[in-house]
């Protein structure tokens, strides 16, 4: 995968049955077959396709039903601030998009209206990539995301929250041995950026494995939408079309940037209620004091 310029003429683009015509956007459904009541279930995906020559880009959020920052980010991307389609808001103006951007506001649909990470079978869809195409639901809800959007798609980017109680400072995962992730990771521009290439079974581990650049965003944390790690992901996505042509865009880059190749855990040696010192982000020295833990009674 290269990062390179696009030429000819701009064709229709085709996503389960549906013609989509260049400088045009649809909604079209992702089926998963039949649910545990026999009812027929989907996923909305929504396509914005460029008028001119360009790269496929594909956004998933929601994997985890209560990881919700990364769902704004992309509804945001198509809707604008005014959360209405076509509007002067717009981020991505259809007319002037080089490529196609294919976005998956929520995977984990069920998991999200249950308020919980795991899909209703409980099991964890981040890692079952690539699925099965007659396995368990999860399994199931992988197999059609791998094999109608991923493998479509040029690059991807994954988006993800903190679990409960928890909460990250964006920034980005990406494998460092792998050149063109790189390229996507520095192009999104958060002051972090972490090695990592993904557990196995998940997404970005197994796109990655088909030659598909990907990197995912990990900002904020769950049950709730922060505006901040919002338009963190708004921009950084943003700054990636940038540099893949899609869109003309003078990328915002932060003025320092952290590679950092290993990260571990800081455990509290003992038990409590933590009261932190230090804000997430903030710089500190070896033997700072980061909080406080006391006795809850």
């Amino acid at each position: 995968m290269v990062f390179g310029r696009y030429v000819g003429a701009m064709e229709s683009f085709h996503f389960e049955g549906v013609e989509i015509l260049p400088g045009t956007g649809a909604e079209v459904s992702l089926p998963l077959g039949d649910g545990p009541a026999g009812n027929p279930r989907s996923i909305p995906v929504y396509i914005i396709h460029g008028k001119n020559p360009g790269p496929v880009l594909a956004l998933t959020a929601g994997i985890h039903g209560d990881e919700l920052n990364g769902v704004s980010v992309v509804h945001h991307l198509i809707h604008g601030d005014d959360h209405i389609a076509d509007t002067e808001d717009d981020a991505i103006a259809k007319e002037k998009l080089s490529g196609t951007l294919i976005c998956v506001p929520v995977v984990n649909i069920e998991g999200m209206l249950l308020e919980q990470r795991a899909a209703p079978d409980n099991k964890d869809i981040n890692r079952l990539f690539p699925g099965k195409e007659n396995g368990n639901q999860s399994q199931r809800i992988a197999y059609a995301l791998f094999e109608r959007v991923v493998k479509y798609s040029d690059y991807l980017i994954d988006l993800h929250s903190a679990p409960h109680s928890r909460t990250n400072l964006p920034h980005v995962r990406a494998n460092f041995d792998d050149k063109d992730c790189m390229k996507l990771a520095r192009a999104f521009g958060t002051q972090i950026i972490l090695h990592s290439v993904g557990p196995k079974g998940s997404l970005r581990r197994t796109a990655v494995s088909e030659g598909i650049p990907t990197i995912l965003l990990e900002a904020g944390t769950a049950h709730r939408f922060e505006m901040d790690a919002v338009y963190c992901g708004i921009e950084g996505v943003l700054n990636v079309m940038g540099k893949l042509g899609m869109i003309e865009r003078k990328n915002r880059l932060p003025a320092v940037r952290l590679l950092v190749r290993k990260s571990k855990w800081a455990r509290a040696e003992s038990g409590g209620l933590l009261y932190a010192l230090v804000q997430a982000g903030d710089h500190v020295v070896k033997g700072q004091k980061i909080a406080l833990v006391t006795d809850p009674l």
